[in-house]
């Protein structure tokens, strides 16, 4: 069987601003320990779609793996926007309990 990053590259050739399959290879690259790339195409998935919180979690749970901790706290910030506009409580309650995990650093 194919790799699913071939497979969800093969897509987004198709489609370069797919924001499902960027954020699936996001999520695909961050399971496979590879943060920077996960960070990058969860940040294309949200550049294509911004109204994601857990997009925003997921870049941010990349970043803080890199140690970039204000970059991290911008993605939660972020993140908390979208999921309260929404009224998603689960998603902002989930980026606010990450962010607990590193503590702020403004």
């Amino acid at each position: 069987m194919t790799d699913r990053l071939e497979q969800l590259h093969r897509l987004l050739a198709t489609d370069p601003s797919d924001a499902f399959c960027l954020y699936a290879m996001g999520m695909e690259y961050a399971r496979r320990g590879e943060h920077e790339a996960a960070a990058a195409h969860l940040q294309q998935s949200l550049a294509s779609e911004p109204d994601q919180p857990y997009a925003h979690f997921h870049r941010a749970r990349s970043l803080a793996h890199l140690r970039q901790f204000k970059e991290a706290d911008a993605a939660v910030d972020a993140g908390l926007d979208v999921a309260q506009s929404q009224g998603d409580e689960k998603a902002a309650e989930e980026l606010a309990e990450l962010q607990a995990t590193w503590g702020r650093r403004d």
